[in-house]
């Protein structure tokens, strides 16, 4: 078992420093990655797939900006690259997550809607498969950050912005679900998917 540690800084002509370190139970100690040199990661939650975490980041130059995801393997902790699907020009926001295994990519806009899509054969780009084209609702304008898909896509669990919803593709209509909040602190929260481990990390 591992725990990984992000720092971000913004340096000079607004380019992000990234610091790793990561936390060995079995060697009980922290070490740090070098190399990991990739953009802004927005302060996101690692997406865990196929043994590596995945950070969508971006980069910002002269010219404009552009996403791509950046990912750290576990096993043998080292940094790669994978690209994502093509998308519109203008404002874009992507957020990642994960989904029966698969890793799933939001391409959020400016023009209030969002495609989402699935990449089919892990590290294969050409299998980004799109799913869907979400319109945001009038009273949510919000970047939406997809949690899990029905495996015949009619359903999706979203986080739209500070709520969890159920979005229907086939009528494209919201279901609200109810979720623990205390005060202000859950506008600061981000949802995530799990799946319970069948060793202990604490047995002999």
């Amino acid at each position: 078992y591992k725990v990984v540690k992000i720092f971000s800084f913004l340096h000079i002509e607004r380019r992000y420093e990234n610091m790793v370190n990561v936390y060995s139970l079995k060697a009980k100690s922290w070490k740090m990655i070098e190399g990991f040199n990739s953009g802004s990661l927005n302060g996101k939650v690692g997406v865990f797939v196929n043994g590596a975490l995945h950070w969508e980041a971006s980069h910002s130059h002269c010219s404009g900006s552009f996403w791509e995801i950046v990912t750290l393997d576990l096993a043998v902790e080292r940094y790669g690259k994978i690209a994502l699907p093509s998308y519109e020009d203008g404002g874009v926001y992507w957020t990642l997550g994960v989904s029966r295994g698969y890793l799933v990519g939001c391409c959020n806009y400016e023009k209030n809607k969002a495609d989402v899509w699935v990449m089919k054969k892990y590290g294969v780009e050409e299998s980004w498969t799109k799913l869907v084209t979400i319109s945001l609702p009038v009273d949510r304008r919000a970047y939406i950050l997809p949690l899990f898909v029905a495996e015949n896509c009619d359903e999706f669990l979203l986080q739209l912005g500070e709520e969890l919803a159920l979005y229907n593709s086939r009528d494209g209509s919201y279901k609200q679900l109810d979720v623990y909040s205390s005060g202000d602190y859950f506008r600061q929260a981000q949802a995530t998917t799990y799946f319970e481990s069948l060793a202990s990390p604490h047995m002999k």
